[in-house]
């Protein structure tokens, strides 16, 4: 995606205020309008949006080349213009309206805001109004001091709408406050002239009424006014003018609006990202196929830059625009690595040398990550980012040092083993969970011991009911077997087939793998060596846990935290989240206690794409602990409020209500962010199918927050489906 933006503009004197807009309107870079200290503490208090050039100035070069603009410009336009209305139709009429005004005029930054300006030429040194005029036809119209303004001419552009003519939204925004009108207020006030200027950046759709200045401005107010009832009519949308104001700002006289008037106060809260939401501007879009390699160890991704929509000239080579690459679905089947970037502007130094090949060039963005780019590049290459390093640095970013756990490296690495996370599917099947809990790992099992235990014996739910398990290709209608789940378990490492022999000199039982086995065997405790021919008549296979459930741990309970993510990742097919299992959290400037959590999970959420954080403790049979509790409610609550953090806790058995009394007080200030989930969660495709049995709530859930509500249903309110009377 070709990067376009809509730059707001900036109130040094008030921090707080321009820090609210810095994160609104999602700002690449600071750039300052004039040179002060105030205006450079600013700015230096933003240093996660260095400017990108080798060159401080909007122009460089000069001489007898001229100079050249280093941000792409009004070329690029003026050129598409000409090539699709005017280079083969000669007759084609004037494109663009030139406004120019009295420097004295009152009106005079109402006129910059609205219709545009430009630098001189001798600051630029490209005279833009002057190929206007000979490529597109532009005409200069006079705005005397005191006088009527024109009525605009709907066929043709100004200069301000000529500089946003092939930008459009990526996808629509729809703001809870965006209603078409007009900006009330006083042409000499600063305040007005940035507000009035930043309601139009997030394209609320408004022009300038000074009271004072009516009679001047009725031409444009009038043609204004029958514009506003062919906007598209949104739920957001109340019927009628929408008449913005500073909340102190008394309007006075409202006839010339009309009767169906719409009082729009702003304050501070208008710019709290909820009520205003910048647009996501973008110049086209394209896709481009790309190649990947691994083969140095780290995933790098390549593809060609194709039909930019820039105008090609010798000079271009300045100039630089931001490309916006969606990874799409990422890097399938690679769980280590992702190009899958959060929107965290703080980290866009570390995306710039870690998924980049420059520091100052990477920008974080909604769903994308943001590089800056020369016009004349031809192709881009990205690296993969280390996962569990990535979401290290997010804790980083709010003091909280992260790093891997022993149990988060059994996890990880027996999920290798697995295949990937959808690889531990079988887990889900409580008799799979009895196998490898039952027996020690210098215990041996029968192959018939093993098809039982599978298909459901000793109380645990019987195979029947996980039919709609997929664990791998099986014929359509084809039954899932316990045969077939052993031998995927086989497969994977989980278990070694092996046999039992009777040593003949001390009469002890013992186990040799199907590796070890060989015509003659040596007891391990005795150390007689025997010919195992007589032995072999109607053995059974002996079966033992191998690989890392071969620990005497418990796998460092990493199957309930498997099954755990299983159901949380499957929310995000996309691929957009991220995952790690156990972690250390340390606080480096956070007020957190020395703890672990089982895993964490990064994502964004749909609508919004707040960044969500997800963390946890899985336990098998194991209490859950004030402890517990106080630990992670503390690492939650040091994210700061532009994240969602949420709480789980996951265990293979039901809770008591103790604990859940201890759970409660993590929903609080509105906000729900415990999640708790039992075996009757954890097994199912859908999470809350078997829940939605016992309980009036949804079976399926699609955000962490539906899941979250749910608990606060199920386990705190307790809402119970009404039984029939007799039952």
């Amino acid at each position: 995606m070709w990067g376009g933006r809509f730059n707001p503009m900036l109130v040094v004197d008030d921090a707080a205020f321009a820090d609210r807009l810095i994160k609104l309107y999602r700002v690449d870079a600071l750039a300052p309008a004039s040179y002060s200290e105030q205006v450079q503490n600013l700015i230096d208090g933003y240093e996660y949006l260095p400017w990108p050039l080798s060159h401080q100035e909007f122009f460089v070069g000069g001489g007898n080349d001229g100079k050249s603009a280093t941000v792409a410009d009004l070329i690029h336009p003026i050129f598409k213009v000409y090539e699709d209305s005017h280079k083969h139709n000669p007759a084609a009429g004037p494109s663009v309206d030139l406004y120019e005004w009295d420097a004295d005029d009152p009106l005079a930054d109402v006129f910059l805001c609205t219709y545009g300006g430009l630098p001189a030429v001798d600051e630029c040194g490209i005279d833009y109004a002057e190929l206007m005029c000979r490529h597109l036809a532009a005409e200069r119209k006079v705005i005397a001091n005191g006088a009527e303004l024109p009525r605009p001419d709907p066929s043709r552009m100004t200069l301000s709408a000529l500089g946003r003519a092939f930008i459009e939204q990526h996808y629509v925004v729809r703001n809870y406050r965006d209603s078409p009108g007009f900006y009330v207020g006083e042409a000499d006030n600063f305040d007005d002239l940035v507000t009035y200027w930043n309601l139009r950046a997030a394209d609320v759709p408004v022009h300038f009424h000074d009271a004072r200045y009516a009679a001047r401005t009725q031409p444009l107010r009038e043609e204004w006014l029958s514009v506003l009832p062919k906007f598209e009519p949104r739920r957001s949308r109340l019927q009628g003018v929408a008449l913005w104001h500073r909340r102190e700002f008394e309007i006075g006289d409202r006839n010339p609006f009309g009767d169906s008037i719409i009082d729009c106060g702003i304050d501070e809260y208008l710019w709290n990202g909820l009520n205003i939401q910048a647009p996501f501007m973008h110049f086209g879009e394209g896709s481009s196929l790309a190649a990947v390699d691994s083969s140095s160890g780290k995933t790098t991704v390549s593809f060609a830059l194709t039909d930019k929509p820039f105008f090609k000239d010798w000079a271009a080579y300045h100039q630089h625009f931001v490309i916006s690459v969606d990874p799409g679905v990422g890097l399938i089947q690679n769980e280590r690595e992702t190009l899958h970037t959060p929107f965290i502007p703080e980290l866009n130094e570390y995306y710039g040398r870690q998924c980049y090949f420059s520091w100052n060039h990477a920008r974080a963005e909604p769903e994308s990550l943001g590089i800056v780019q020369s016009v004349t590049s031809d192709h881009i290459t990205l690296r993969g980012l280390d996962v569990g390093e990535l979401i290290g640095k997010i804790f980083a970013n709010v003091g909280i040092e992260a790093a891997p756990s022993k149990a988060g490296l059994v996890a990880t690495s027996l999920i290798r083993q697995m295949g990937g996370l959808s690889g531990c599917r079988p887990f889900k099947i409580a008799g799979v969970r009895s196998l490898i809990e039952r027996h020690r790992p210098n215990q041996a099992f029968s192959r018939s011991e093993a098809m039982q235990t599978i298909r459901g014996q000793n109380g645990d739910r019987p195979l029947d009911d996980y039919q709609w398990l997929h664990i791998e290709p099986r014929k359509v209608n084809s039954p899932l077997k316990n045969a077939d789940v052993l031998g995927y378990l086989l497969d994977r490492g989980v278990f070694r087939p092996g046999l039992k022999f009777d040593c003949p000199s001390c009469l002890l039982e013992f186990w040799r793998s199907l590796d070890e086995a060989n015509s003659e065997a040596e007891c391990e405790y005795c150390g007689h060596r025997f010919s195992v021919a007589r032995q072999l008549r109607d053995k059974d296979w002996a079966f033992r846990r191998s690989g890392l459930f071969g620990r005497d741990d418990n796998q460092e309970g990493a199957i309930p935290v498997t099954l755990t993510l299983q159901q949380l990742m499957r929310m995000h097919m996309s691929g957009e989240g991220i995952y790690t299992t156990a972690m250390t959290l340390r606080p480096s400037e956070a007020d957190i206690p020395p703890c672990e959590t089982d895993f964490v999970i990064v994502t964004s959420e749909a609508r919004s794409r707040r960044i969500q954080v997800v963390i946890g403790e899985c336990k098998t049979r194991g209490p859950i602990t004030e402890d517990d509790v106080r630990k992670l409610a503390a690492v939650a609550d040091a994210f700061p409020d532009n994240y969602d953090v949420f709480v789980v806790f996951a265990r293979l058995t039901p809770f008591k209500p103790e604990e859940i009394d201890l759970i409660r007080p993590l929903n609080k200030d509105w906000r729900q962010r415990a999640i708790i989930l039992t075996e009757r969660e954890l097994e199912p495709y859908f999470i809350y199918e078997r829940t939605a049995e016992e309980f009036a709530i949804e079976r399926s859930a699609v955000s962490f927050k539906d899941m979250a509500t749910v608990t606060e249903q199920v386990f705190f309110q307790n809402l119970r489906k009404e039984q029939p009377s007799g039952s």
